[in-house]
């Protein structure tokens, strides 16, 4: 067992930090920045790297959130779109920021055994990635595969561990003066589901054991804390409303969404919902009122910009798009995950050149991001530079756990590129690694 982690651990070592989340991930710089923002005076006094630290956003509308392993959380949208306030959700984020701070996913570590059991070379390749690099990045693009039962059994924290976390993470609302009553807002919400069938459960049920005695821990803790409330902080709660807006444009029924007299009794979130659902119709000419609606409220928003030039380039309108992906990144020079949309645009025109220098700089900085690859691959690919599309390509294959499309992908660079070269090098270690995985 002890030379099989082992192994795993160097392949991972190895492989990262090529690994990606794929479909299982939504990146998008407004949602990630906000939840920054929302997150920042949560972990100002703790002794979290703060550099490294990030909340990222599964693909999934059911309702969890968890910590796997480093400085990451990840929180499914439909938890985000079903809470009300900003405080719940900074609720939710102390209570995993707890687990972080109590090294609660170091004590997953003994249960790999039976992950490998449980979920097969998946799952034991997700916390092999943990323990080589800290980042949980790795764990949901590997774990894809695996069934989501086994999933939740590995996730699962233990009622102590609930218990500490909850206590912990009421304190950090209380020392940054947020209303920790939100945790038990949170909990409410799940109140009952503990006698539901599995089936029926949402999945922060069966990763956070909930009973009875853990609520009435909290509501008496709250009565002998002292804490001091600020005033809601009204950008934070306008940020929130935006975010849960751009999730519900982008996720619910088009129809329903246009049937919404006024999303919060705001007129630029309903503006954004409606424009997203028009483009998702799709209704280019109605998306496109609507997002000019938006730029006229805030003509200077990097994320209403982008929203815009995303709406033109996947409309075939290329060379408009640029115009305001540009414009985006005036506002906001140091997203890179708007640079990536921008390098989509100049691939569509053919400024592969561009997009590869553009691109290059990205991947030293967030190579996790499997559009980022692909783009990469797509404009190699076009100057030629066949060997590094074909490497590309296999890692992302790799990386989603595909690794008989991974191989003939690194076959090919080995085939095709002068012998010692760095492409073909990096292809020789990717062959022997997934040889040594599936053999």
């Amino acid at each position: 067992m002890i030379k099989k982690i082992l192994f795993l651990y160097l392949f991972i070592s190895l492989l990262l930090p090529k690994v990606v989340f794929g479909k299982e991930l939504i990146r998008d710089a407004e949602i990630e920045e906000t939840l920054k923002i929302i997150t920042e005076p949560l972990i100002k006094n703790t002794k979290i790297d703060k550099e490294n630290f990030k909340i990222l956003v599964i693909n999934d509308s059911s309702m969890n959130a968890f910590v796997t392993s480093g400085h990451n959380i990840f929180i499914h949208y439909g938890l985000i779109a079903k809470l009300e306030t900003v405080e719940q959700l900074q609720s939710v984020i102390a209570h995993e920021i707890a687990h972080i701070i109590g090294g609660h996913y170091i004590q997953r570590i003994s249960d790999f055994d039976r992950a490998q059991t449980v979920a097969g070379i998946g799952m034991a390749l997700s916390a092999a990635a943990g323990l080589a690099t800290g980042d949980t990045n790795v764990v949901i693009g590997l774990a894809a595969g695996t069934q989501s039962a086994s999933k939740r059994a590995f996730l699962k924290n233990t009622r102590t561990q609930e218990a500490s976390a909850d206590q912990t993470g009421i304190k950090l609302m209380a020392e940054a003066n947020i209303n920790p009553n939100a945790a038990l807002e949170v909990l409410k919400i799940f109140k009952g589901q503990e006698f539901l069938t599995a089936k029926r459960q949402d999945p922060y049920i069966q990763t956070h054991p909930l009973n009875s005695q853990r609520i009435s821990s909290i509501d008496k803790s709250l009565k002998s804390l002292n804490y001091t409330i600020k005033p809601r902080d009204k950008n934070l709660d306008y940020l929130f409303q935006r975010m849960r807006a751009k999730f519900i444009g982008f996720t619910g029924k088009p129809n329903s969404i246009l049937r919404i007299s006024n999303f919060k009794n705001n007129k630029e979130l309903t503006t954004y919902t409606r424009a997203i659902a028009y483009h998702r119709m799709p209704d280019f000419k109605l998306a496109k009122l609507e997002i000019e609606n938006l730029l006229k409220i805030k003509p200077d928003d990097p994320y209403y910009n982008e929203l815009k030039a995303q709406f033109l380039l996947e409309n075939g309108n290329v060379e408009e798009s640029i115009k305001y992906y540009k414009r985006a990144l005036e506002l906001e020079p140091n997203q890179f995950l708007l640079k990536i949309g921008y390098a989509r645009a100049l691939n569509a025109i053919g400024e592969y050149k561009t997009s590869i220098s553009l691109l290059k700089e990205i991947y030293t900085k967030d190579p996790n991001n499997s559009r980022l690859l692909r783009e990469l691959a797509i404009a190699y690919s076009n100057i030629g530079e066949t060997g590094w599309a074909s490497l590309l390509t296999a890692e992302r294959y790799a990386l989603y756990g595909k690794f008989k499309n991974a191989m003939l992908h690194a076959k090919r660079v080995l085939g095709t590129s002068t012998h010692g070269s760095i492409v073909w090098l990096k292809a020789e270690d990717l062959v022997l690694e997934i040889e040594n995985i599936v053999n």
